[in-house]
């Protein structure tokens, strides 16, 4: 394991009062390889640690990013060696599924993340990755929204994942940067108010920046 990989025992885990994982075995905590290979490995990488897993009678859930639960496999000997082929409507109904959608609508007070209507709740994946199931997601890059802004939200990241193909790789680092670093430091609608207010040539650019660096972050 490198620095940046954490092991905790159940106890010690529960002792942090996280949001997830509670009932699991043990967990880890990582920025590290396994980090990149969980959320941006190829399908080689992550099969072969899910085989390691279960050859040990485990297998493990992405609760953030950064932390993964494991848990005992109890019916590992009657599981099938391979799954028939399912179209992605028969994956949608499959329990596992089911269960990580009900818990992110749960996480969401059952309204819409984007405009908190109750109203036909669906849950989007924030971004896909070949070869990787449904309910293999990491639970923060999973979304409720209703249908309406499901709908919307699709079509506007098909768009801005064109326009990201335009911008070389130092480009885009720049950007994850920004959003990272400013929604940790500054009040989040004053930074995303001066973002849109950027090229503004009536002065209110100025105006929103400076708002943005005197507004308290939890104000």
């Amino acid at each position: 394991m490198t620095s940046e990989t954490h092991f905790f025992t159940i106890e010690e885990w529960q002792e942090r009062e996280e949001e997830y994982h509670n009932e699991s075995e043990f967990v880890i905590t990582t920025e590290g390889g396994l980090y990149n290979i969980l959320n941006f490995g190829d399908e080689k990488q992550y099969l072969e640690f899910e085989d390691l897993l279960l050859s040990f009678g485990f297998f493990y859930e992405l609760g953030n990013a950064w932390n993964i639960g494991f848990y005992y496999e109890e019916n590992l000997e009657n599981a099938p060696l391979e799954e028939p082929f399912k179209s992605y409507a028969d994956k949608l109904r499959d329990s596992r599924w089911q269960n990580k959608r009900d818990m992110v609508k749960s996480r969401a007070g059952y309204c819409c993340q984007d405009c908190s209507s109750s109203k036909n709740l669906e849950v989007h994946h924030c971004y896909y990755q070949y070869g990787r199931e449904p309910w293999e997601y990491p639970l923060d890059s999973l979304r409720c929204l209703c249908r309406n802004c499901h709908e919307k939200r699709g079509r506007l990241e098909t768009v801005l994942r064109a326009k990201f193909a335009d911008l070389r790789f130092d480009e885009l680092a720049v950007f994850k940067k920004l959003i990272s670093n400013s929604i940790l430091a500054y009040n989040r609608k004053a930074f995303f108010e001066f973002l849109n207010s950027l090229g503004d040539m009536n002065g209110d650019m100025d105006k929103k920046y400076d708002e943005m660096k005197t507004i308290k972050r939890f104000s």
